[in-house]
């Protein structure tokens, strides 16, 4: 408990120290974020909370964690959809350019790390659901799809912070309930250099004068190490939980992604076709304030990840945990329908 406490203190300081190193080199290149019709707040931010959480998970690994070589893989992975992700930054690449990058960084962790999910559990209540062969294509999907369902969390302050910090506690309570040997230098690591990414982002400190965005950079990095953790968490006769406990650990971004690709869709739009149409939109648009709109939506996913850490606990049975979740989702989009309907939140490019 002490040595996790030291790796999160750590990860702590370095980032905070990151961003003061950072910001001044991202406003000298350009590396900002600036207003427009989708991003409306005051003046260019610089875009450097990701790289300085990514800055900080490489030192506090160096000095805490012993290599294998898919911890290896998922840091050479982490970097390049850094990478990938300050680029999108910077030069806004093509969506479709960005999903191919995606599905290739995917690809190391199915096929280099051999890595993947194989077992579904017993979701359909008549013995566990095994992908066999078509497991590592369902796994490239699940990576892509969690990068993605985080990257489109991020448009309001500290949402991707706070919703990655439910996950990495619910992983982080139910690895301290469990005689599982479950490394958790890692999620201490990440909680620590969002902690200090968020002291910044929220723009209370020196009153918004170093205030800083995530950028997609930070965004899918914190997409890709949650499904990376997750997957290995849920496959292996020594697992930390069951599969089905990971959707309601990840229920808002997996509701907000498929029900806004689902709603363009319905609206005749590609479903990789930008607008503010997100479940955060929806709260600032009834006058809810950044601050509490992400509360509000940090509270309901920490709901969500109890039911799912309290499902897990109990051994409550995976068919029963399935067909709710798939029910609220149903629920979910329904009132998102009703909700464009009332904003047309769908007109805006």
């Amino acid at each position: 408990m002490i040595s996790t406490i030291l790796v999160s203190l750590f990860a702590f300081i370095t980032s905070f120290l990151c961003v003061f190193t950072f910001r001044p080199l991202a406003i000298g290149f350009g590396l900002v974020d600036r207003p427009c019709n989708r991003k409306q707040h005051n003046g260019e931010i610089p875009l450097v909370g990701g790289l300085a959480i990514y800055t900080a998970i490489v030192f506090s690994s160096f000095l805490f964690v012993n290599f294998d070589s898919n911890y290896k893989l998922y840091l050479i992975s982490t970097s390049f959809i850094v990478l990938i992700g300050a680029l999108d930054d910077f030069y806004d690449l093509d969506a479709g350019l960005r999903l191919i990058a995606q599905f290739l960084i995917a690809s190391l962790m199915v096929f280099g790390a051999d890595m993947y999910i194989s077992n579904l559990g017993d979701i359909l209540g008549s013995g566990e659901v095994n992908l066999g062969i078509f497991g590592p294509v369902f796994t490239l999907l699940a990576v892509v799809a969690a990068i993605n369902a985080f990257n489109m969390m991020d448009g309001v302050d500290g949402l991707v912070g706070a919703l990655s910090i439910n996950t990495f506690l619910s992983i982080g309570l139910l690895t301290f309930l469990s005689t599982t040997d479950f490394q958790t230098e890692l999620p201490a690591m990440f909680l620590g250099a969002i902690l200090a990414f968020l002291f910044f982002n929220f723009g209370r400190f020196k009153s918004g004068k170093y205030k800083v965005f995530l950028g997609d950079a930070g965004s899918m990095m914190v997409g890709l190490t949650i499904i990376w953790l997750l997957t290995y968490a849920t496959q292996g006769e020594e697992s930390l939980m069951r599969p089905v406990t990971v959707v309601w650990i990840l229920a808002i971004p997996l509701f907000d992604m498929f029900s806004v690709m689902f709603r363009r869709i319905m609206a005749g739009y590609s479903p990789l076709r930008a607008s503010r149409d997100h479940i955060h939109h929806i709260f600032l648009f009834h006058g809810v304030s950044n601050t509490n709109t992400t509360l509000s939506i940090a509270a309901i996913s920490l709901g969500f990840c109890t039911i799912g850490v309290i499902s897990e606990i109990y051994l409550v049975p995976e068919s029963i945990m399935a067909a709710l979740f798939l029910g609220v989702f149903c629920a979910y989009n329904l009132v998102m329908m009703t909700q464009d309907k009332k904003i047309k939140t769908l007109t805006i490019a």
